[in-house]
C-alpha cells in the first residue's frame, strides 16, 4: 500500500507540476532527454517545444556518435530541424554545434537562422568544424540580439537594408574569413550599444578601426598589420596579441594604445613582446599614468633585450595603483649590470600579486624579482614558474630569489609546478 500511495503521489506531482517547475527541470537536461518527458503526462507532453533556451552542443552530438566516433549527422541535422519547426513560442538562446558532415549542408543552415530570425533570439552561438562555409545572411535580420558569437564561418558583407543589431553587447567572432576588408567596420558601426568585443585568429582584415563609444572590453588575438582607436572612452580592458610578426615595423600599431589610454580610464590591460618586435624594438612610454589599472599582463618577453626590460618598468611605473602583475618570460642570457637600472624610489604601494612565469634565473630576471619585492610595501604572493631548466638550477634560482630583501613582511614566495 505505501508503495502504491508512492507512486501515486509521483505520477500526481508530474501531471500538476506548475509550469514554472517544469521550465527549470527541462532547463537543466540536454535536449534529446527533456524530449523525451512528453510521454510524463498531457501537461508535459508539449511543455520542452516551449523552452527558451535550445543547446544542440557538443553533448547533443555525443550521444549520435558511436563506438567507431561515426557520428550520425543525418539524423541530427534532422532532429534538430524537427525541433525547431515545430517550436511554440520564442527561442531567446541557440547554441549550435556542426560537425564535419552537418556542415556541408547549407541548406539546414540557412533554414535554422531564418527561423531564429523571426523569433526574437537574443543569443546565439554557432560553431563549426574543419570546413568553413559562409554563414546564412539570416544573421543579420536577428534584430533583438544580445549576444553574438560565431566560429569558422566567412563572414559575407551584410544586406543593403541591414539595419545593425541595435541591442548587441557582446560579439565574438573566431576562426572567420571577412570576404571584404570593409565587413568589419560596417558591421560594428551600427552596434552602438556593443560592451565586448573579441576577435580570435580572423582573416582578410589588416587593418583595425576601433570606433565603438560603448566599448568596454577589447579582445584581439590574431595578425594584423595596423590598429587605430577613434572613439573607445568607455574602454576598460584591453588585451592585444600578435600570432606572428608583420613584414614591416609597425610602430603606429602599438603607439595606438596611447589614445584609449589618455581618453578613457583603463582598468585592465594585456598585451605580449610581438608588439614590441612588430615595433622594430621601438615602443614610446604611455604619455599618461594609469591611475584605475589595477591588472597589468605582460607575456612574450626576453629581458635580455634592453628595449624590452626599460618599457617594462616604464609600464609598471605608470601604473602606480597595480594590484596584479602577471609576466611571461621568453629565455634569454645574462645581461650586464648596465641593463638593470631600476628606480627604486617609485613604491608599488598597492600590488597585492605577482605572477611571474618561464624565468630560467637570468640576472634580468632576478633583477626583476629583487626590484618587485622592494617596492611593493603589501605584497601578499609572488608565484613563479620556472622554464625548462634542470632540478639543480632550478634549486640555484630559488635559492637567489628567497634570498631577496622584501618590503612586505607579509610577502610569500611560491614556487608553482610545471
Amino acid at each position: 500500500m505505501a508503495c502504491s500511495k508512492s507512486a501515486k503521489n509521483t505520477v500526481d506531482f508530474f501531471s500538476n507540476a506548475p509550469d514554472i517547475v517544469i521550465d527549470k527541470i527541462l532547463e537543466s537536461m540536454t535536449i534529446r532527454m527533456a524530449a523525451r518527458t512528453s510521454v510524463l503526462s498531457k501537461q508535459w507532453r508539449h511543455a520542452w517545444l516551449s523552452l527558451k533556451s535550445l543547446i544542440f552542443n557538443y553533448d547533443f552530438w555525443a550521444e549520435l556518435t558511436d563506438t567507431d566516433e561515426n557520428v550520425d549527422w543525418r539524423k541530427g541535422s534532422q532532429i534538430i530541424s524537427d525541433i525547431l519547426f515545430c517550436h511554440i513560442g520564442p527561442v531567446h538562446d541557440l547554441e549550435l554545434f556542426m560537425p564535419y558532415e552537418a556542415c556541408r549542408d547549407r541548406m539546414n543552415n540557412r533554414q535554422w537562422i531564418c527561423f531564429l530570425s523571426k523569433n526574437g533570439v537574443r543569443k546565439v552561438v554557432i560553431r563549426n568544424r574543419y570546413v568553413q562555409m559562409d554563414i546564412s545572411p539570416h544573421i543579420f535580420r536577428c534584430n533583438e540580439l544580445v549576444h553574438l558569437e560565431i566560429s569558422a564561418f566567412y563572414l559575407n558583407p551584410p544586406p543593403t537594408d541591414f539595419i545593425g543589431f541595435p541591442y548587441l553587447k557582446h560579439l565574438v567572432l573566431a576562426e572567420v574569413k571577412f570576404i571584404k576588408q570593409s565587413i568589419f567596420s560596417s558591421l560594428i558601426e551600427k552596434c552602438r550599444m556593443l560592451e565586448t568585443l573579441k576577435l580570435v585568429n580572423w582573416s582578410g582584415m589588416d587593418h583595425i578601426v576601433i570606433d565603438t563609444p560603448s566599448l568596454q572590453t577589447l579582445i584581439l588575438s590574431g595578425d594584423f598589420e595596423s590598429l587605430a582607436f577613434r572613439n573607445v572612452r568607455s574602454l576598460k580592458s584591453i588585451s592585444l596579441c600578435l600570432k606572428t610578426l608583420p613584414k614591416k615595423p609597425r610602430v603606429e600599431t602599438v603607439d595606438a594604445i596611447n589614445l584609449p589610454a589618455s581618453s578613457c580610464q583603463l582598468q585592465s590591460i594585456e598585451f605580449d613582446g610581438h608588439l614590441f618586435l612588430a615595433a622594430g624594438g621601438i615602443i614610446r612610454p604611455p604619455p599618461v599614468t594609469f591611475i584605475l589599472l589595477h591588472e597589468l599582463c605582460l607575456s612574450n618577453l626576453n629581458l635580455s633585450d634592453f628595449g624590452v626590460s626599460r618599457y617594462l618598468l616604464h609600464m609598471i611605473e605608470c601604473c602606480p595603483y597595480i594590484k596584479n602583475l602577471d609576466i611571461a618570460v621568453l629565455p634569454g642570457e645574462n645581461v650586464g649590470q648596465d641593463m638593470l637600472d631600476y628606480n627604486y624610489s617609485n613604491k608599488l604601494d598597492h600590488l597585492l600579486e605577482v605572477n611571474i612565469t618561464g624565468i630560467t634565473g637570468t640576472s634580468a630576471e632576478l633583477k626583476l624579482v629583487e626590484y618587485l619585492f622592494a617596492v611593493s610595501p603589501v605584497l601578499k604572493n609572488l608565484f613563479f614558474k620556472s622554464g625548462y631548466i634542470g632540478i639543480e638550477s632550478q634549486l640555484t634560482m630559488s635559492q637567489s630569489l628567497m634570498r631577496f630583501p622584501r618590503a612586505s613582511a607579509k610577502a610569500s614566495l611560491v614556487c608553482l609546478k610545471n
